[in-house]
């Protein structure tokens, strides 16, 4: 079976990728570190109006179900606040894979800037969108500012 390419040298990225993708950078892990999918196709389902299973939520993340529905698509674009197309186009993803990689570098190195070492507030921060990581990295950088400065006065 030859692998599917998204032009030259890139793989094309598969719906339990872009899926993975989501539920580890924007839905909170459950108490074992693992996402609930009966809690996440519950909370699909009443965000979206569609009926969502959890079973059929498992399978398209480990890749069992390979063709969602273009309604299930929706439901989880809507959900986890994507355009649909990051699941149909592989540069959309990629760009947002990008785009919220390089929010969470960028807020890891304020946080270390200013000592935040809390496992707890990394955690509720790694949940942010790209745009919430910038916004609490600049907060946290102009926090450490006005303290240095009423320090030194």
């Amino acid at each position: 079976m030859s692998e599917e390419r998204d032009g030259p040298g890139r793989r094309r990225l598969t719906v339990a990728q872009k899926l993975d993708h989501l539920l580890k950078m924007r839905a909170g892990p459950s108490e074992n570190g693992k996402p609930s999918y009966k809690k996440l196709a519950a909370e699909i389902a009443a965000q979206s109006g569609e009926t969502f299973s959890s079973v059929y939520l498992w399978q398209l993340h480990r890749g069992e179900r390979t063709n969602p529905t273009l309604r299930h698509l929706r439901a989880m674009a809507t959900y986890f606040d994507v355009p649909v197309s990051y699941f149909t186009e592989d540069d959309v993803a990629r760009r947002m894979i990008d785009e919220e990689v390089l929010a969470g570098r960028e807020l890891d190195q304020a946080m270390a800037e200013a000592g935040v070492s809390a496992v707890y507030l990394r955690g509720d921060l790694a949940a942010l969108s790209p745009e919430g990581k910038r916004m609490a990295a600049d907060m946290i950088r102009q926090l450490r500012e006005l303290e240095q400065g009423t320090r030194r006065a």
